[in-house]
Order: structure tokens, then sequence, then C-alpha cells
């Protein structure tokens, strides 16, 4: 491994699930190339790589969902960005309680650290990826609970 990409991995990161829905089909995978953009208006900005299943209901719908994975969330970070979308509805095959959102279509996980609803307001591509600006439009928060990072590699907890 070459020292860029050492030097790289060496970012914090937030562990987050992006969820979209394209009609009745609901997805989530797992990111960490996510990041705050704006605060006024309140905007964050998610980079997906565009073979990612995701990728293009978010292209169709133009909204998604930003779930801020905490302390025992590890399996379902993990789960959800080791399996496609494509070939397993990941929310049924982890039992993760969803409740409908305040603003958007995309279902909140529920009990989640945090839940961030977006509307997208601009996409760029960059590289190997897409970069997708959402406006937060509503969002919800649980105190009590540290986040998931993702460094060298690994998953932990501030």
């Amino acid at each position: 491994m070459g020292a860029i990409r050492q030097a790289l991995q060496t970012l914090p990161a937030p562990v987050a699930l992006i969820g979209a829905k394209d009609g009745d089909r609901h997805n989530i995978t797992t990111v960490a190339w996510i990041c705050q953009e704006s605060g006024d208006p309140p905007q964050v900005m998610v980079s997906i790589a565009p073979q990612r299943f995701i990728h293009d209901m978010i292209v169709r719908s133009r909204e998604f969902m930003v779930t801020v994975m905490g302390e025992g969330d590890e399996e379902a970070a993990l789960f959800c960005g080791t399996k496609s979308g494509r070939d397993v509805d990941k929310v049924k095959e982890l039992g993760l309680p969803t409740e409908p959102a305040e603003v958007i279509g995309v279902p909140r996980i529920k009990g989640a650290l945090a839940n961030l609803e977006c509307r997208l307001v601009d996409s760029l591509v960059s590289g190997d990826h897409t970069i997708f600006v959402g406006k937060v439009v509503a969002a919800t928060f649980l105190e009590g609970r540290r986040p998931l990072v993702w460094s060298r590699g690994k998953m932990g907890l501030l």
C-alpha cells in the first residue's frame, strides 16, 4: 500500500447508512465518505460509487436518508456495507425497525443516533464516485450514544 493511501486511511470518518426509496423498494447501504458541507442552509454531502445499487435510486428519487450509526450498530453497519440491495432486502434481513420520515419518502431507522432527511440539491461526478449534496429538511437525534467512526480500515467509537 502506498503512502498516499495509508495517509488517507488515517482520516476518521463517520459511519452512516444512506437510505433511498425507489417506488416500493427501500434500500440502505453503509458509507463513511460523508460530511456536513453547509450550515446555512444545513447540507451534507455523501460520496457513492456509481455501481452501488443505491446510487441510481438517489438519482431517480432525488432524496435520501442519512442514518448516523452509533454504539451497538457495528453488526448492522458491517452487514449493510457488504451486501448489495440488488440481492437482499437489508432492512428486512436485519429486522431493523423503521418509521415514516417527517418530510421525505425514505423511512427513518428507529432508535438510530441520528436521522437526517435530505433532498438532493446537487451532484457532481468526481474521480470514481458521485458526490451527492442534500439539504437537510428534517432530523431526529438521540442523546447518550457515541458515534461510530471509520479509520485505518476499522470501525471504532468516539
